[in-house]
């Protein structure tokens, strides 16, 4: 801890930097300044601390959707294990096939109920031609 005080003689106003304040001209406040000073603090913004800006709602939704595009793909590429006792249908073969024929002729029950919302390409390209 520092203890030492200021010397005991005049020196310190004798500076040269003191001096130089003394010459300087004095610096009135306008009549405005306290008004223009406030509405300054107002206006500015105020810089959040880095934590804050971690949890804002734009980082976490971020973070949210990386999150789930990881899952998602790592849900597709290992795939669910089959348990035991579960046969699980390849696409090859005639379970899929017929899996396959009855969502196209959904999908076409679907198309004659809603034509308006379907194109004519995709009409054609239901219909198989």
């Amino acid at each position: 801890m520092n203890r030492n005080s200021l010397p005991p003689d005049d020196s310190w106003e004798s500076d040269a930097v003191w001096k130089l304040l003394d010459q300087a001209p004095p610096k009135a406040a306008g009549a405005r300044f306290a008004d223009d000073t406030v509405r300054a603090a107002r206006l500015s913004v105020a810089v959040k601390p880095w934590w804050s800006r971690l949890f804002s709602p734009a980082p976490l939704a971020g973070l949210a959707a990386a999150t789930a595009a990881v899952a998602f793909a790592v849900v597709s590429w290992v795939g669910p294990s089959p348990e035991p006792g579960i046969q699980t249908a390849m696409q090859d073969s005639p379970q899929a096939v017929v899996i396959q024929e009855i969502a196209e002729a959904e999908t076409l029950i679907a198309a004659v109920d809603h034509l308006e919302d379907f194109s004519d390409n995709e009409l054609v390209s239901l219909i198989g031609f």
